[in-house]
């Protein structure tokens, strides 16, 4: 059995320099999601007695300038992230972009909302004394926009991919799950503004996940963390409450091969850092897959759209349409080598003792 320490070696050569150099380390890296609109899914949810209201691509709360506001959206919502490798951290900008947006807020009635929006954006504009017990001295606003765009920058800490913003340390990134350095069960996950360990942690080696644009290929790695209380108030007088969750979870899958997101539900570290508390994502055609024609391997919530390193001279666009990641090639050719080296040793043994 002389061989086999030689391939075991050869097989770290394989594999281990694919996960030694990620994609983050890259020059630069443009990662796109989507929660799209998708008619089918709501003339579904009309049939089934909901009101157009009721039915949104994101549901946020975003802090801008101390004062907290609901955002929900009716058409596409596009989560965009560039990062780049400085030192020992990775600069992540990130921008949001909504279509067919509600704003709206409840305050003191001697506090103008401030504008984070473009006003000539706007189509409508409502404002109503409040009527809530308590809070009858407080307004109701609420703006009808075409368009809305969130942007905001932070780092990425590389030792331990935790987001960095000021002195706050949010936790661990939602953008990727490190395969040489994976997050584990019992790990700590966020740590502020709610500290959350990971209650599971699985890879999925058979299940294809669809998507309206792209199919994701196994393995997959989807990550649990345990439930949290949450309980957001405006900060303001008394202290409106804008969002209250008894039970929540958050939920993330990611490529296992390499890493990167492919789609979750919620919000994470990455978005609280740019004033985003909380947030449902929906993608209406995942959803319409899965509630009205039964398909359980689809990709829904915040779905990832595009993927792209920036090289030198040009950006490379992966592509999902495989069956497997060059990681798990190398991978399986390293045990497939392993495995005739074996047998080969097997049968020269054999010889030996005729």
């Amino acid at each position: 059995m002389k061989a086999f320490p030689g391939l075991v070696f050869i097989m770290f050569l394989f594999v281990s320099p694919v996960y030694a150099l990620p994609y983050w380390v890259k020059p630069g890296v443009y990662i796109e999601y989507a929660a799209t609109r998708y008619e089918p899914y709501i003339q579904y949810r009309l049939s089934q007695g909901d009101r157009p209201e009721w039915i949104q691509t994101s549901l946020m709360v975003y802090n801008y300038s101390g004062v907290l506001y609901i955002l929900r959206t009716f058409n596409d919502t596009i989560v965009e992230f560039r990062l780049k490798k400085e030192g020992d951290y990775i600069r992540s900008n990130v921008q949001v972009t909504l279509y067919n947006v509600s704003i709206s807020t409840t305050l003191p009635k001697d506090i103008s909302p401030p504008v984070f929006w473009n006003e000539s954006e706007v189509i409508e504009t409502e404002v109503e004394n409040s009527h809530y017990l308590g809070f009858e001295d407080w307004k109701w606003y609420r703006f009808h926009v075409k368009k809305v765009v969130i942007s905001g920058e932070y780092l990425i800490r590389v030792k331990d991919y935790h987001v960095i913003k000021g002195n706050v340390d949010y936790g661990h990134t939602m953008l990727f799950d490190d395969p040489a350095n994976p997050l584990n069960k019992g790990d700590s996950f966020s740590l502020y503004p709610i500290s959350i360990k990971i209650q599971d942690a699985r890879i999925d080696n058979e299940r294809v996940l669809k998507g309206r644009y792209t199919q994701f290929y196994p393995p997959t790695k989807t990550v649990v963390t345990e439930a949290y209380a949450l309980n957001i108030t405006q900060p303001f007088g008394k202290g409106y409450n804008i969002l209250s969750t008894l039970m929540g979870t958050l939920i993330y899958t990611f490529d296992a091969s390499d890493g990167k997101l492919i789609t979750t539900y919620n919000d994470g570290p990455d978005l609280w850092a740019v004033g985003i508390l909380d947030t449902q994502f929906t993608d209406e055609y995942g959803q319409y897959k899965m509630e009205v024609e039964h398909e359980e391997s689809c990709a829904g919530g915040l779905v990832l759209k595009s993927f792209k390193i920036a090289g030198e001279n040009a950006e490379e666009e992966v592509s999902f349409n495989r069956p497997r990641s060059k990681a798990a090639y190398l991978f399986y050719t390293s045990l497939a080598l392993l495995s005739l080296s074996l047998v080969l040793d097997i049968r020269r043994d054999d010889k030996r003792r005729r």
